[in-house]
């Protein structure tokens, strides 16, 4: 019962957003009372918390796998590939895009609850990256740490430019390639 709750209700907030979701309809269209809602999940606000974590768990263990198959990855082939299997993932469960776009406009509560569990996800995979980018043979004279740090950013950067509206994978997928080619080879031809 808990996982059918769930699964309507990354539904109900993909389509409405936190504010305009109603949990009325979450419980007519999982079949189960309003009650049993809150008996298991005490508030909207902890039911969009655990169907943020769900989310966060899917690509987790797809990433964990993805890890798994593919261990002689370098940096970036890593970061393209997984790119794909994200989108791949995304295009499988269209409404994960859009419920993810719903983390923009959240109580301030809620969203450094939501902050909070990004961070931990993104130190958990922090290793594995560090340990690829240990083997990018850099230009001479570029700081390692301050370099990967940029790289970083630059990915999240791109990726704040994509969101359910302006979703197109296969120029999303082009202009990330693109991107991963300025970093490798730079911009310049001296």
């Amino acid at each position: 019962m808990k996982n059918k709750i769930i699964e309507v209700a990354i539904k109900e907030f993909a389509k409405k957003g936190f504010f305009a979701a109603s949990t009325n309809t979450i419980s007519t269209n999982a079949h189960v009372s309003k009650g049993a809602i809150f008996y298991h999940f005490k508030s909207k606000e902890n039911l969009y918390l655990i169907c943020f974590k769900s989310i966060i768990s899917l690509f987790e263990k797809e990433l964990d796998l993805f890890l798994k198959k593919n261990p002689n990855l370098d940096f970036f082939n890593l970061i393209l590939k997984w790119s794909k299997k994200k989108i791949e993932i995304i295009n499988k469960q269209k409404y994960i895009l859009d419920f993810l776009e719903t983390t923009k406009n959240l109580p301030k509560s809620l969203e450094e609850k939501i902050q909070t569990i990004l961070r931990e996800n993104y130190t958990k995979y922090m290793p594995v990256l560090r340990e690829k980018f240990e083997k990018v043979e850099l230009k001479e004279g570029l700081d390692r740490e301050f370099t990967f740090s940029i790289v970083l950013d630059f990915f999240d950067t791109f990726s704040r430019r994509y969101n359910n509206t302006s979703y197109i994978p296969d120029k999303m997928l082009s202009e990330f390639e693109n991107v991963i080619k300025i970093i490798k080879y730079g911009i310049s031809k001296y």
